[in-house]
């Protein structure tokens, strides 16, 4: 059991950090080997804990390991407590010694207490710096994903405006078919047209071409007894002078 600054007692536990029991009764030089022991404790833990992988600082920063310092942190406060009671009640040959040796051990617990909050302050920060960078991690990564999404779409929709340009080409193909097939329907009904117009003119001009054939044959005849005659008339003509 150890005084406290209240003037209680407290029990060390080794099981709660393997610290060795203090006692009321324990001596300047028992309290300094504690303390000194405590301080080594405290000095190999803050190495590792300076080696430690910071880019996993929660594995350092709690748990198990957290209390312990803890502890020990607690244990060496109440042990210079202790040494600065035991150097009140110390004879006054040694107590500059005394004090000198608690003045140590204070600055030595205040290092500690210093160093742990700057460490303990640091592994914070990479802990928060840590959860930042997986957090911009998975933003990147879903709007890498968002990204593919909308190229996907992009190139999709650039497809569909490539299909409505050539179906646009083709209907206005097959418009300018229809119109040159009207004009071509158009061009054909104009010849039937005239090809009627033709077939029922050409009566007309067969009868015509049959009087002018009727006719041409009578002026033959009629030529050809007018010559006949004009040559018997020469020939009787002939006859009369010989």
């Amino acid at each position: 059991m150890l005084p406290t600054s209240a003037g209680r007692f407290f029990s060390c536990n080794p099981s709660a950090g393997g610290l060795a029991q203090v006692s009321p009764f324990m001596s300047m030089d028992e309290l300094r080997r504690e303390a000194r022991r405590l301080e080594h404790t405290l000095d190999a833990e803050l190495m590792q804990l300076g080696r430690s992988d910071l880019s996993d600082p929660g594995a350092s920063s709690g748990g198990v390991e957290a209390r312990t310092r803890d502890a020990s942190l607690t244990r060496l406060q109440e042990v210079n407590d202790a040494m600065s009671r035991a150097a009140s009640a110390a004879p006054s040959g040694r107590a500059a010694t005394t004090l000198h040796t608690l003045q140590r051990h204070r600055e030595i617990l205040h290092d500690f207490l210093e160093e742990f909050s700057k460490t303990k302050a640091n592994l914070r920060m990479a802990d928060e710096r840590q959860q930042l960078l997986t957090s911009v991690r998975e933003d990147i990564v879903e709007h890498r994903s968002a990204s593919r999404a909308t190229d996907a779409l992009l190139r999709e929709r650039n497809a569909v405006h490539a299909t409505d340009r050539a179906l646009d080409g083709l209907l206005e193909h097959a418009a300018e078919t229809k119109a040159a097939l009207s004009l071509q329907r158009g061009i054909f009904g104009g010849v039937g047209s005239k090809l009627q117009q033709l077939s029922a003119v050409a009566p007309q001009i067969n009868a015509l071409l049959g009087r002018i054939s009727r006719k041409r044959s009578r002026d033959k005849t009629i030529l050809g007894v007018v010559m006949g005659c004009c040559l018997s008339l020469l020939v009787l003509y002939k006859l009369q002078i010989g």
